[in-house]
């Protein structure tokens, strides 16, 4: 090919490229009366990108990437609707019908004791501190919280208002699931988030660029693009398959407690206070055993092409073990098993929900297959910590 073919063929793609975009347009109304609706808030669920409506209910959101998007409408009085969207190349209208939101009450008891402590846990398992000079809830008062049979579940009617300091960002949180069960020491939340960039001083701002960059360099998104690039060992990801299974050595709980009770009652014999110690202790081991095969996985044993160009395919049995050899970490905040080969380096794992069903993601690291992975350690998803999918991290 000819110089001159080989620019031709460049701008083509460049061309392509940049018209490679899609625009969600559409008119939010009354449900009831058709009427359109001003001021009411549009935004893509986990981003930045956002606008209200117009005095004819009209919106648009321009300069989007083809893929799959939640869009959240939210308005004052009516209940908040979420849309599921596929939008490929191109403008897509997306018309959307809001419900005056139901006035049933709904009683919510606040500064008693137990909504206290249940409301430091709900912080502690949802934003991943307890530190309001990291991160902190506005409207917490709003927050439906219960501890049952060793279950906290937490829910809301409307969005949760969430400083960030840390990373530079107002949230708005729209709870629709969450739980955490201190027996299986699992915790699980669904919602959209909506986020809106802080402004501050230059040092502010400065701060908060170094922070994102931090949290962004050690999050499940970066792994998933240095794996689809074949750089995660370069990038410091060591990637090892785990199993859990019954623990066969582990005798039966009643066996456990039969010999707690007999040697508690004669805890005056001569060996009976190391006895009692030694199956006490049997008794908070756990029940299932964590264990990592032999040998590490490679990009290729997990990461398959996608349906479409520049999309991939996440595939594996059992578990994924992840360790992050470019951070080290505290390790008594460990809620995942640590391996010898850990050492003190940030752990993370993640499982497929079904594994007939592999997750997609794209080149920039973004899921498509929402809600598809369960998540421990460092990757847990917590408020402190997340970022917007549009984040962007800087080119060195």
């Amino acid at each position: 090919m000819s110089k001159r073919g080989t620019l031709i063929a460049i701008f083509i793609l460049l061309a392509h490229w940049v018209n490679a975009q899609t625009r969600l347009t559409g008119k939010v109304t009354d449900s009831a009366t058709l009427a359109p609706l001003a001021n009411v808030s549009v935004y893509i669920a986990n981003t930045t990108i956002g606008t209200i409506t117009d005095k004819d209910g009209g919106y648009s959101l321009s300069d989007l990437h083809p893929g799959r998007y939640q869009l959240v409408v939210s308005s004052v009085g009516y209940s908040t609707k979420v849309a599921e969207i596929n939008a490929g190349e191109g403008e897509h209208t997306i018309n959307i019908a809001l419900s005056i939101k139901a006035t049933a009450l709904k009683e919510i008891i606040i500064g008693t004791h137990d909504w206290q402590y249940n409301l430091g846990l709900f912080k502690y398992e949802f934003l991943g501190t307890n530190n309001k000079q990291d991160c902190k809830i506005l409207n917490e008062d709003i927050l439906d919280l219960n501890f049952k049979n060793n279950r906290l579940t937490a829910s809301t009617d409307d969005f949760l208002d969430i400083q960030n300091t840390l990373l530079g960002y107002k949230l708005r949180f729209l709870v629709k699931e969450f739980w955490v069960d201190y027996t299986t020491k699992k915790c699980h939340y669904l919602g959209s988030a909506i986020f809106e960039p802080m402004h501050g001083s230059p040092k502010d701002e400065k701060r908060w660029a170094k922070n994102r960059l931090a949290i962004y360099n050690t999050s499940f998104r970066h792994f998933l693009v240095s794996a689809s690039r074949n750089q995660a060992t370069d990038d410091g990801f060591v990637m090892r398959k785990m199993t859990r299974e019954p623990d066969q050595t582990r005798p039966p709980d009643d066996i456990i407690k039969q010999k707690i009770a007999f040697f508690a009652a004669h805890y005056r014999t001569r060996h009976a206070p190391d006895s009692l110690y030694k199956w006490n202790k049997i008794l908070r081991t756990p029940k299932i055993a964590s264990r990592l095969a032999p040998g590490l996985l490679h990009e290729g044993d997990i990461i398959k092409p996608g349906p479409q160009p520049g999309t991939f395919s996440l595939q594996f049995a059992d578990y994924l073990y992840v360790i992050y050899k470019k951070k080290k970490v505290d390790l008594d905040f460990d809620n995942l098993m640590r391996f010898r080969e850990a050492a003190d380096y940030q752990i993370a794992c993640v499982a497929l929900k079904n594994d007939k069903q592999p997750t997609l993601f794209d080149s920039r690291g973004i899921l498509l297959s929402r809600e598809s992975l369960y998540y421990e350690g460092a990757w847990n998803n917590w408020i402190v910590s997340l970022l917007p999918s549009d984040y962007e991290p800087e080119q060195e």
